[in-house]
Order: C-alpha cells, then structure tokens, then sequence
C-alpha cells in the first residue's frame, strides 16, 4: 500500500470519527436540575438563611439511607413546633425521575420513605420545613443503590 492509500483511510477514519461524535451529541440531553432556574437563583439568599437556622442548631446529617428506607431525622428541638416540610430529590441525569414530598414527621423527628420509589442512582436532596416561624434548609448527596 503506498501513501496516498494512507492518507486517504485516515481522512476517512478521521470523518468517521467526527460523524459518531456529531451522532452522539445529538442523543445527549442537556436538562437543568431545575426548571425555573433563574426564579430561584433570584431567591437564592432565603436559603443561604435557612440554610444557617440549621446550621446554628444542628450540622447532623439529616438524611441515612439503609437497604430498605430513607430516613431523615430533624432536630428534636425543631419537631414541637414543625408546621410544614417538603422533600426535593433531584435525580441528575433524568429528570423524570425526580421525587417532591410534601412531609411530615412523628413525634421523634423521623420519617420514612420507602426506597422502591426510587430509581438506583445519585440524587441531590432538598429538604426544607418551617417550624417556629423560621425556615430550616439542608442539600445532600445520596446514592440509591
């Protein structure tokens, strides 16, 4: 084989090459984690300060995965007077998969999600509630395997 016949399979290898990646950019989604984004990046600041109430009583994890359930466990001292909570789970890769509970917790701070909710991946948790006028707020990382 002489060079031109060289030359010649690489160019083609080389468009080929730059044929699956152009392929395979087109199947990728590209979905933010949130859907009104910049809304909430305007309020951003409110849960910074939520953010710091907790901080301030508790820098606990608040949520534990286990084989069966996820658990998130407040402050006992932000439980006597809880008025209302919601739990994001953002999964990152499909949005479809995403999870909002509105919740509510027993008398120890415990309550209990049921893990086949779930598809298996990494999610990033939003957990915020409202007790004793003011507004608590954590994000964690959990992995659901």
């Amino acid at each position: 084989m002489n060079w031109g016949y060289k030359i010649a399979t690489a160019i083609a290898v080389f468009i080929i090459i730059m044929l699956s990646m152009v392929y395979v950019a087109f199947k990728q989604t590209n979905e933010m984690i949130d859907t009104n984004y910049y809304q909430k990046e305007l309020k951003y600041q409110s849960y910074i300060d939520a953010s710091k109430n907790l901080d301030r009583i508790s820098t606990d994890t608040i949520l534990r995965v286990n084989e069966s359930s996820i658990g998130v466990q407040l402050p006992k001292v932000l439980v006597e007077h809880f008025m209302k909570g919601t739990l994001e789970f953002l999964k990152n890769d499909d949005q479809r998969n995403d999870v909002l509970i509105a919740f509510s917790p027993d008398s120890n701070g415990m309550y209990l999600l049921d893990k086949t909710k779930f598809a298996l991946g990494t999610y990033m948790a939003r957990i915020q509630w409202n007790s004793d006028n003011k507004t608590y707020y954590r994000e964690q990382t959990i992995i659901i395997r």
